[in-house]
């Protein structure tokens, strides 16, 4: 059974690419682009990890993971934080459910690194 990774980027472009290099190392992806719309997904597909970009129109990334962090469910599902603004990594390590950081733009290598180690592959 494929491991699920949930993309929440608004960016199509960072999407698809993200997509792309995530079917092809043998994830099952999942996308959405807005803050919203994540947390209903995260509760309805129980992802492995989610990809989750700080800068969303409706919710932005660090109101995500406070969310997450205070559901009993979705406090266990590990997060990468994908941003282009290194600054605003340290808003994130109180979480521990934050396995990581990727600095925009990817280098991909260290990307699909990062995502193995954080869902444990």
């Amino acid at each position: 059974m494929k491991k699920k990774i949930l993309i929440v980027e608004d960016e199509p472009a960072i999407i698809e690419l993200l997509r792309i290099i995530l079917m092809r190392a043998g994830y099952e992806v999942f996308t959405c682009s807005s803050g919203r719309e994540a947390i209903g997904m995260m509760k309805e597909i129980m992802p492995h990890l989610v990809i989750l970009d700080v800068m969303l129109p409706g919710l932005d990334g660090a109101s995500i993971v406070r969310i997450m962090h205070e559901d009993e469910i979705l406090c266990n599902i590990p997060v990468i934080v994908s941003s282009a603004l290194l600054e605003s990594e340290q808003m994130f390590m109180p979480y521990p459910q934050v396995k990581g950081f990727c600095a925009k733009p990817f280098v991909l290598k260290d990307f699909i690194e990062k995502v193995k180690t954080a869902i444990g592959d």
